[in-house]
């Protein structure tokens, strides 16, 4: 078993290529959805972040429906791709509406909540049809301890790569299309139609490249009852697994923190830095710095120091290096906004905070994937690849929909004005936006951290998960 096969050059860019568009559509949602219906359409920024948490709340379920249907689908095309391929039209579709809607959805504040609630729903759907699957490959792919971390570091590099150069193209190139720049209508528009192209591209190329692993993969037993029942067991029977419940609970958390600082990201860094539109592009143009750097030492790390305590090592780093630049900021030992050195540090800042979190979830995604092996070996070998890829995403969305709803209630509570100019909003609504962001952004890290603490599974024990997966199906076959 320590020979496992590790996955060709070629599967992990396939199935890392996979990634792209939904980094593409993270990209848009967490970064650019908020300001664009609040302040360019101009709706109400409470019923603007209610309308996406209930968008990630109803996909969240559909996340479980889709990841334990693919675990026990039978067809000539496997478990996985004929889910994968019947989303690729209708999520580059829906994507180009959401980011232009008709006249009559923004004739009235209704309307255009209606309209981001239904289009916000359509395409976290339809792109849950083709990530769940997608991700679910990864632990058939390779069984390898070490070699999972490589793999999810490709799957990574792409995600990332593709939400990133969607964030620079928009804030360097499309809002310079309109005269309004990031307050304008145009940027938005071009954003949804180049970002649907590309997530065409990318999620077909991924699909092809990994077909032909089709006939390697598990094929389930026929079962006689699909229903919310059987979904509700398996789902609950997954919490019995330790392991399981402290990736889970850390996902919990880190999804609710993401969910506010993704949101107010743009808010922050037009009102609180003051940043114009191209230097907002040429901040995340370090990310593009930042995946590489990850993707290489994120593997080396998990070797040496075992994947939960890389994991927990680094993340604990980004969360104490978080709120140092804005307290710098907020206490005046941050360099003054004309300084030549203030754009630099902001954009050293961001390096190194995002090199970190990237890192850490590399490594998260392989130790989510060695849950699979822990969990058949404790249920005679079953595989809910899909169900445990989906009970994260869950996890996850659950929250960050909690998360864009608490930023607009922040939002709202501050009295930040509908509309406003960078530089045109009062010091001390700005200031009180910070002071309360910190703290509950800190927070949720931390708990989300702690949970890790809880996670079993070593090099050891996944070699013993894999000779006792071996061994039921050894039995399974000659009964």
């Amino acid at each position: 078993m320590a020979n496992s096969p590790q996955a060709s050059l070629s599967t992990k860019l396939f199935y890392g290529s996979g990634a792209t568009a939904f980094g593409i559509k993270d990209s848009g949602f967490n970064f650019f959805l908020l300001i664009y219906y609040n302040q360019v359409l101009g709706l109400n920024p409470f019923m603007t972040g209610l309308a996406l948490a209930l968008a990630i709340a109803i996909d969240a379920l559909s996340d479980l429906a889709i990841g334990y249907i693919s675990d026990y689908w039978r067809s000539k095309f496997g478990r996985r791709h004929p889910f994968m391929y019947a989303a690729i039209i209708p999520v580059a579709l829906t994507f180009i509406f959401l980011w232009n809607p008709p006249s009559f959805a923004v004739a009235t504040q209704t309307s255009l909540f209606v309209y981001l609630l239904v289009m916000a729903v359509l395409v976290r759907s339809c792109i849950t049809f083709y990530e769940v699957p997608n991700a679910a490959q990864g632990p058939e792919l390779t069984k390898d301890y070490n070699d999972r971390t490589r793999l999810m570091a490709f799957r990574y590099l792409f995600g990332w790569l593709g939400g990133l150069s969607m964030s620079v193209l928009t804030y360097m190139v499309l809002f310079g299309l309109d005269p309004a720049g990031q307050m304008g209508l145009k940027g938005y528009e071009w954003m949804g139609v180049i970002g649907s192209i590309a997530m065409l591209v990318m999620m077909l190329v991924s699909a092809l490249g990994t077909h032909r692993h089709i006939p390697t993969f598990h094929k389930p037993e026929r079962r006689e009852q699909h229903n919310f029942s059987t979904l509700f067991e398996h789902f609950h029977g997954l919490f019995r697994n330790r392991s399981f419940r402290a990736v889970f609970f850390s996902a919990l958390f880190f999804g609710a923190a993401a969910g506010v600082s993704q949101a107010l990201s743009i808010y922050i860094g037009s009102f609180f830095w003051l940043l114009s539109p191209f230097e907002l592009g040429l901040i995340p143009l370090l990310g593009l710095l930042a995946v590489p750097t990850s993707f290489l030492i994120a593997p080396k790390l998990a070797e040496k120091l075992g994947k939960k305590e890389a994991a927990m090592y680094v993340y604990m780093f980004a969360i104490v290096f978080l709120p140092i630049a804005y307290i710098a900021q907020m206490t005046g030992f941050f360099p003054d906004r004309n300084s030549a050195l203030y754009l630099p540090l902001l954009m050293a800042n961001y390096l190194i905070e995002t090199t970190a979190i990237i890192t850490m979830q590399i490594i998260f995604a392989s130790m989510n994937a060695d849950v699979v092996e822990d969990r058949s070996a404790e249920s005679a070998g079953q595989r809910n690849e899909g169900v445990i890829y989906a009970a994260r995403n869950f996890s996850k969305k659950a929250v960050s929909g909690l998360g864009v709803m608490f930023a607009g209630a922040i939002l709202w509570m501050v009295g930040f004005p509908e509309g406003a100019l960078p530089g045109q909003v009062e010091p001390s609504i700005v200031t009180t936006l910070i002071v309360v962001y910190l703290p509950v952004l800190i927070t949720l890290y931390l708990i989300s951290w702690y949970a890790l603490r809880y996670y079993t599974i070593n090099r050891q024990k996944h070699e013993d998960n894999l000779a006792e997966e071996a061994r039921l199906s050894e039995k399974l076959n000659t009964t």
